[in-house]
């Protein structure tokens, strides 16, 4: 790769598994890590309140709204923990505190799934700020309304543990783990950060949750749940610089980057959606991005070692090392024949009226469903000096070249590839 792309990092399964595998490792190795850390017990308290922090702080310039309010509900979660609920021997107040407080994190952190991506200071991100003062208040009210009420029945009827398998009660961790398992696959089905990070919190406040009766055990998982959320905001923050949000492909920027350190012999080709202009006026941009991404999917199959970027618009660039044009063209002819031969269906267009003449030059059927073949033309430049016989030719002149072999592409007649050396 020209670039680190992070791709394997932004995949579906890697959000899911690698906290899950993190998460595994954290139960078989728990006692373990709770002796080799009794000695930092000051330090292990006080890092989830700095991560957290750092994370709140950051998440307002990175336009990550709701990973804010997730490292919000954490470390209000985890000062009531440290500060009104102990670890043994608890009283019944306590006990009731500690269930209200392990119910309302996993639901409030799920139902973030559901709300709109905001700033965290923004109406909706104060209004939501405003909705966990409530709560606190009204348990605070429940709490005082208790204190001399004898609530140990709730314990043996409802609330009743498992000794066995942890001192929490087992519906509390039951309805923890049901949550955490929807959120894995809403991770997987919808694959953005603003699922992963409430998955990511889910997980480690229910491993927290299972084993509370260990010391330091909330102070750990709540440090990694926030070590988390701050690597989310960096590779959301590299998607955002150098990642095209619209095809997933790598962006100019990214390009203009490998172009700076690339060096010996490569090739690169331009590649331009024949008449997208005009596909465009005809059905619409929604239906113009569709072929866009269509475009890159089937791009990223390019052989040949290929890395592929978005240039702009309707343009994008591949990158061949260590290969002269002439050897990449077995790769972009397969390339140009794919997309010429990919039929897109367009659906419920009849708003949008199409000229006769647009309709013959795509070839549409006359049913309810339109099929329209794309078709594109690339232009392939290498790095080799004619005059020098050797791969040093600055990169702007292979970029002028590729732009002039991608101009006969499309002056002779469009869906083919030019090769300026051999034209």
């Amino acid at each position: 790769m020209p670039l680190f792309s992070f791709a394997l990092f932004r995949s579906a399964s890697f959000r899911v598994f690698f906290p899950l595998l993190l998460a595994v490792q954290l139960c078989l190795s728990s006692e373990s890590l709770l002796i080799l850390l009794a000695p930092y017990h000051s330090l292990i308290s006080t890092f989830p309140y700095i991560m957290l922090s750092i994370v709140i702080f950051l998440s307002q310039p990175f336009n990550q709204g709701a990973t804010g309010l997730v490292a919000l509900l954490m470390v209000v979660s985890f000062y009531l923990v440290q500060n009104y609920v102990g670890i043994a021997d608890l009283t019944d107040i306590q006990r009731f505190t500690f269930c209200l407080l392990v119910f309302a994190l996993p639901v409030n952190l799920f139902v973030i799934h559901f709300l709109p991506e905001k700033r965290l200071l923004s109406r909706f991100g104060i209004n939501y700020i405003l909705l966990i003062l409530f709560q606190l208040i009204w348990c605070w009210l429940l709490l005082e309304q208790i204190t001399n009420e004898n609530v140990s029945w709730l314990w043996s009827a409802y609330l009743k543990p498992i000794p066995a398998l942890s001192s929490s009660p087992l519906l509390l961790i039951i309805i923890s783990i049901i949550l955490t398992l929807i959120s894995a696959f809403i991770v997987l089905f919808r694959n953005s950060n603003f699922d992963h990070t409430i998955f990511i919190n889910l997980l480690f406040s229910t491993i927290a949750l299972i084993f509370f009766d260990s010391p330091q055990i909330s102070a750990i998982c709540f440090s990694l749940a926030a070590t988390l959320l701050l690597l989310g905001i960096i590779t959301s923050s590299h998607e955002l610089a150098f990642i095209d949000q619209l095809t997933e492909l790598q962006g100019r920027r990214a390009l203009e980057i490998e172009m700076q350190h690339i060096n010996g012999l490569y090739t690169i080709a331009m590649l331009d959606v024949d008449h997208f202009k005009l596909f465009n006026d005809s059905y619409g941009h929604r239906t113009g991005d569709e072929v866009l991404r269509l475009v890159a999917q089937i791009m990223k199959q390019t052989e040949g070692n290929a890395s592929v970027f978005r240039y702009g618009g309707e343009e994008f660039i591949i990158l061949f090392k260590g290969k002269n044009s002439n050897q990449c063209l077995p790769y972009l002819n397969d390339l140009r024949s794919k997309i010429a031969n990919y039929d897109l269906v367009i659906r419920d267009h009849h708003d949008r009226p199409i000229l006769d003449k647009d309709v013959k030059n795509y070839g549409l059927d006359d049913g309810e469903h339109k099929t329209v073949n794309i078709t594109v033309s690339i232009g392939v430049a290498d790095s080799i000096n004619d005059k020098t016989n050797q791969h040093d030719l600055d990169t702007d002149d292979v970029f002028k070249a590729a732009d002039k072999a991608l101009y006969r592409a499309k002056n002779g007649g469009r869906n083919r590839v030019t090769n300026l050396r051999f034209a």
